[in-house]
């Protein structure tokens, strides 16, 4: 628990007040607690791990962002301005030649090329989000090609809303990368990604990967070349600290300057502490379990429903997640194009889930194997539920595992439930709506959406998405995501309980966190310590 003190006082210099009696962190550094076990690439080509986009955010840039206060507003970063052809398929990107990367070379219009054909030629997990524009490892030298420094062409595979390509390119997988250093360390054409991945960096945000030590701490310090406004700290140093009542100590303490992970007892201890700030923002996370519909009892249509009618969703958000959650169930959080349908079909009831599972003809109880991560609010939400769910014969074998183990099952299907959450890529419902929903062609066991994964066939739901995110009209395309996931919930393996309402606990000296609207996407560039 304390083993990074000795790390932060001696690589960082670590003070002491006046007094002696509370420790600080050094002024120049901001010291972030956090889950951060789940990393295992900061390649922006291939992360898709919570703490790794978080960080992997501070690295990189898109060419094009969302204004977080007005995400219907988007706005150029590494490219200046962009055109859109008549027919809706040819995005033409001029760049911005202020940006420089961390080496000091110009950010050009073949660095975005190179850098948005990583993903889809190297056939990374997190391709399926550029996919989305139609774009393959067969097509992507054609689609996307510079013309020359300023100029970066993009023809996706159909007429899709105009907003939603832009969307996609403002994701974590849209960072770009410098490709003359990237191309330097290349290894039996692996497009630099062994260099990438764990000890190096090559973007041009605000600050540079130093150090990582994989479940322990990643060190940032200030990118030296950085084109925009200077970071008001050298350094972000991020320490893994899952527990809640660890991190409000630290906080207290001085030790941290930033806790991500507190609980709402946490919150409440810290609730009149002058020496700390507690920030709130929006949070469009979707907390769920989903249920591997390649178990025999989980096949049976009765059992799923019977399951949704098992789960005390009120409780638990007034208790467990009292002030950070809210009861939501559909895939679309609210905020977003039909997110704010209403729909909270299900609540516990334990008579109809009797009734449903008696009419389902399966032999109780049985047990499903649960595979949970050892942070909260997964272990007491995942507690929570394994008592309800008991109360009907449905007994769940809790396997409460770290960051990394938990992503390695729930990516090979080696369990029957997977308590977790689901962080929108961008702010558009298509990033929610298609990975909860959609069935891709080919071998189901390789596919990259949910619905795959879990083994559901959608159906015609399937198409219904396909077709919401090439309509023009943003009213009719609203309805028709309210239709969507009104439909889905009901008849997916998918049982929707929350949504996030953000709440991150800073010392008080600590201003200028932006706290994020999507996955991961906290932003730290122009965060100071008075």
């Amino acid at each position: 628990m304390r083993f990074y003190k000795a790390l932060v006082a001696v690589a960082l210099g670590a003070v002491m007040t006046a007094t002696g009696a509370i420790a600080e962190t050094p002024k120049n550094t901001l010291v972030i607690a956090d889950a951060i076990d789940d990393v295992i690439t900061l390649d922006p080509g291939e992360v898709s791990e919570v703490a790794g986009v978080l960080v992997s955010q501070q690295l990189y840039q898109p060419l094009v962002t969302f204004d977080i206060n007005d995400p219907t507003k988007i706005v150029g970063v590494l490219a200046k301005s962009w055109e859109v052809s008549a027919d809706g398929k040819t995005f033409t990107f001029k760049m911005n030649r202020d940006a420089k990367f961390s080496s000091g070379n110009p950010v050009t219009a073949y660095d975005a090329e190179f850098s948005l054909q990583r993903p889809l030629l190297m056939d990374t997990r997190i391709s399926f989000i550029l996919k989305t524009l139609g774009l393959s490892k067969e097509n992507a030298k054609d689609n996307i090609k510079a013309t020359d420094d300023d100029t970066l062409v993009l023809t996706v595979g159909d007429t899709y809303a105009p907003s939603f390509v832009l969307y996609v390119l403002s994701s974590y997988t849209g960072g770009i990368v410098d490709s003359k250093l990237v191309k330097e360390h290349e290894v039996d054409g692996d497009f630099g990604n062994a260099w990438l991945k764990t000890a190096n960096s090559a973007g041009s945000g605000p600050y540079v990967l130093t150090k990582w030590d994989p479940k322990q701490s990643i060190l940032l310090s200030k990118n030296p070349n950085y084109w925009g406004t200077a970071p008001g700290v050298e350094r972000l140093f991020f320490q893994h600290m899952p527990e809640s009542a660890t991190e409000r100590l630290a906080l207290e303490k001085g030790d941290i300057d930033v806790a991500n992970k507190l609980s709402p007892d946490d919150f409440d201890a810290i609730a009149n502490n002058k020496d700390i700030t507690v920030q709130q923002g929006t949070d469009t996370t979707i907390y769920y379990f989903g249920l591997n519909l390649r178990n025999e009892n989980l096949k049976n249509p009765k059992v799923v429903e019977a399951i949704k009618y098992l789960v005390d969703y009120k409780g638990i958000a007034d208790t467990i997640g009292r002030g950070t959650l809210k009861v939501h169930q559909t895939m679309i959080p609210e905020g977003f194009l039909g997110g704010n349908s209403g729909y909270e079909p299900y609540k516990f009831d334990l008579e109809k889930a009797k009734a449903l599972l008696a009419e389902s003809g399966v032999k109780l109880p049985f047990t499903l194997a649960t595979v949970v991560w050892n942070v909260p609010p997964y272990t007491e939400y995942s507690q929570a539920i394994q008592a309800t769910l008991a109360q009907a014969g449905i007994n769940l074998d809790l396997q409460v595992v770290d960051g990394q183990q938990w992503l390695d099952r729930y990516r090979s299907h080696d369990l029957d439930i997977w308590m977790g959450l689901w962080g929108p890529d961008y702010p558009d419902p298509n990033s929610n709506a298609e990975t909860f929903t959609v069935n891709k062609p080919g071998d189901p066991e390789k596919s990259s959406t949910l619905a795959d994964r879990f083994g559901w066939n959608s159906g015609a739901l399937s198409d219904q998405v396909l077709a919401a995110v090439k309509e023009q009209d943003t009213a009719k395309r609203e309805q028709m995501y309210f239709d969507a996931a009104k439909a889905q919930a009901d008849a997916s393996p998918f049982v929707y309980m929350f949504q996030g309402a953000r709440k991150v606990a800073t010392r008080a000296n600590v201003k200028g966190l932006v706290l994020g609207y999507t996955y991961s996407d906290d932003r730290y560039g122009g965060v100071s310590k008075e």
